[in-house]
């Protein structure tokens, strides 16, 4: 796969869960967004092979976790999915690629996709015990001399990583150039990471590269199995059935009819009859979210993605800044550093975490929530909007996203008092399968969790195109405010697209 020096490039490392299957197929939805340079399957405390001889200390950590976790054994398979199901998912995109090609530039061919699909260490949790094809290919990506920022996406464990990481050490170790090389691997790889699900992270990585980023986008309430605990909304009416089963699951895209919702009949291999989500008629009331007072799941609700905000902040379509700095936050939601995160050794490690923010639900009421909510219903409807790409051969036959632009830019300075005007120019593309007479609606905002204290003295006017913010003259130079500007069509799907606008007082 030829190398584009201009796209984000990035890893996946998975470990086969159902809500994984759903996030590969979705995440291939938006392949031409970034440069993807692997399909790694690894293990993870849910799923493993099982290796000969292999043995795990019965422990149990928590009431809600699965037998296997507790007990094991690791010599045996456990919710064992194999490894074939990742060559399924690439055939489906090679049914829709002649038609999402016609939509977009910079889609792989799916025979590229095949060349860096690999098997990782899948042994079980936490299984570093030799160099595999996934963990040789993430260490020869760590180790090239692309000077962008590689990121390794952990949809598992981080075993697979963590063994590219070992091999490195142990190769370079010795050697006069070892400090240095070790420095600049922690700052060129960034993991971003379904939470921790093996021991790897704390037991390897964090021993030996504390300072390499390490953001858990768990985002589990807004886009996993316990969504239905959130408030009410749009983004929880693009989760429910109705907006599903029109939506994604209507036969327009492969992709999305191999998608997995809750009780669709689908079976799943490894899954025993009591873990079929799609197939066992008593899952809704047999699985551990019953057990936690989850509400009960209808059937073809969105069972669960938990793992694809590790990819959503990578996407520059969106028009956010996420990677600038993960305080800023986006379409995934905005982190934190953590200041309590240390080694063994006590040095300070670079994890960070999910921000809360504030969202007003269909009531009024606000609430505290996981900082991607107020995002889902824009995520969904985009979602489908792709799937629906995959049954146009031409281009102005299916809805493509607004363009927007800010007149002066998307950093700027200001002095206290002030007051900042920017406009906004929001367009269609020609042919892009909207009447040129449909309006676009643009909006601002501005973002006070992301912005200074002072934001809260803030006064922001709007108009149709243009918005006036006023800085607060209590405002100290360095504090940053953030205009999120949105811009969103008429048509079906009604998609959006977003600037943040950074104001710098000086």
């Amino acid at each position: 796969m030829q190398m584009n020096s201009e796209k984000i490039r990035t890893i996946i490392t998975q470990d086969a869960e159902v809500d994984d299957q759903n996030s590969l197929r979705h995440f291939l939805l938006y392949a031409n967004e970034v440069e993807l340079q692997g399909i790694v399957q690894s293990s993870s405390k849910f799923h493993w092979i099982g290796v000969p001889g292999a043995k795990k200390d019965q422990v149990k950590r928590s009431e809600y976790e699965f037998e296997g976790e507790v007990t094991g054994p690791y010599d045996e398979p456990y919710r064992w999915p194999g490894t074939e199901w990742m060559q399924r998912v690439i055939d489906d995109y090679a049914k829709d690629y002649p038609n999402l090609s016609k939509h977009a530039e910079g889609y792989p061919e799916p025979e590229a996709l095949r060349r860096i699909t690999k098997v990782g260490n899948i042994g079980y949790e936490g299984e570093m015990d030799a160099p595999t094809e996934g963990s040789e290919l993430i260490r020869r990506a760590i180790l090239d001399d692309d000077p962008r920022t590689l990121y390794v996406q952990v949809w598992g464990g981080t075993n697979t990583l963590a063994r590219a990481l070992q091999d490195i050490q142990n190769a370079y170790e010795s050697r006069p150039e070892w400090p240095a090389l070790r420095q600049k691997i922690m700052k060129k790889v960034v993991i971003t990471a379904c939470g921790e699900q093996d021991p790897t992270y704390r037991s390897y990585i964090a021993e030996n590269w504390p300072d390499m980023q390490f953001v858990k986008t768990l985002q589990m309430k807004s886009y996993a199995y316990p969504w239905f605990v959130m408030p009410e909304g749009e983004s929880k009416d693009s989760l429910r059935a109705a907006f599903m089963k029109a939506e994604i699951l209507n036969g327009k895209s492969a992709l999305a009819s191999g998608y997995c919702t809750w009780m669709d009949g689908k079976v799943y291999e490894g899954e025993g009859p009591a873990g079929q989500f799609g197939s066992n008629p008593k899952i809704a009331d047999e699985w551990y979210g019953a057990k936690m007072g989850f509400p009960r799941p209808e059937a073809f609700d969105f069972l669960s993605e938990g793992d694809s905000p590790t990819f959503f902040l990578l996407f520059p379509c969106w028009g956010f800044r996420t990677l600038e700095n993960f305080a800023w936050g986006g379409i995934a939601g905005r982190y934190h550093r953590v200041d309590n995160q240390f080694n063994s050794k006590g040095e300070a490690l670079n994890v960070w975490d999910v921000s809360m923010d504030a969202y007003t639900d269909r009531e009024g009421k606000v609430s505290e929530v996981e900082s991607m909510w107020p995002y889902v219903a824009d995520i969904q409807r985009d979602f489908a909007a792709r799937a629906d790409w995959c049954s146009k051969a031409l281009y102005d036959h299916a809805e493509h996203a607004p363009k927007l632009d800010i007149k002066e830019g998307t950093d700027l300075i200001a002095k206290p008092g002030e007051t900042v005007t920017i406009h906004a120019e929001a367009y269609m593309k020609p042919d892009c399968g909207l009447d040129a007479e449909n309006p676009l609606t643009v909006s601002f905002s501005l973002y006070r969790e992301a912005s200074a204290p002072s934001a809260a003295e803030a006064a922001l006017s709007c108009g149709s195109q243009a918005a006036n913010l006023v800085i607060p003259a209590s405002a100290k130079a360095g504090d940053e405010f953030h205009l999120i500007v949105k811009a969103q069509s008429a048509g079906h799907y009604r998609l959006v697209r977003y600037q943040q606008v950074v104001i710098k007082v000086v």
